[in-house]
């Protein structure tokens, strides 16, 4: 089973819905391999977990269980990511170990768009990640909540 960061699995939906296309991550990182697998079923079950998931394990940048990138030469990136899959498991109620299919995570940021405002990193656009992610809505037969 995929073990993924919410905030990796947001980053997959933004990018599909954008038609970018990870081919190699510069650091090793399996995005690519993780992407192309979430995408093929989006029915099977991933584990959300804290720390080190299943991109993470391949990445350069990665010593032992921390990451050493940083966002912007300023920012630590684990600490950034840690704030944020911190809010997205409060605000969607599930807490690192559970395990659902991808589709019911994904309903579950449909009916709670607003976490997409917890991405604040100086090296994201909120235009481009909502824009992205309602695509891929779109694309993947995810209806409106509203």
């Amino acid at each position: 089973m995929i073990k993924i960061r919410p905030h990796h699995l947001l980053d997959i939906i933004r990018d599909f819905g954008n038609e970018v296309k990870r081919e190699t991550h510069p650091w090793g990182a399996s995005l690519a391999i993780v992407s192309q697998s979430i995408l093929s079923d989006i029915n099977q079950n991933v584990e959300f977990v804290m720390g080190v998931d299943s991109i993470c394990k391949t990445c350069s940048k990665l010593n032992g269980d921390i990451c050493e990138a940083t966002i912007n030469n300023e920012l630590l990136m684990c600490d950034y990511n840690d704030r944020l899959d911190i809010a997205l498991f409060s605000a969607l109620n599930i807490v690192p170990g559970d395990s659902l299919p991808v589709i019911e995570f994904l309903r579950l940021i449909n009916k709670n768009i607003d976490v997409l405002n917890f991405f604040n990193s100086p090296s994201n656009n909120p235009i481009t990640r909502k824009h992205g992610t309602m695509s891929a809505f779109n694309k993947l037969g995810i209806k409106d909540a509203t």
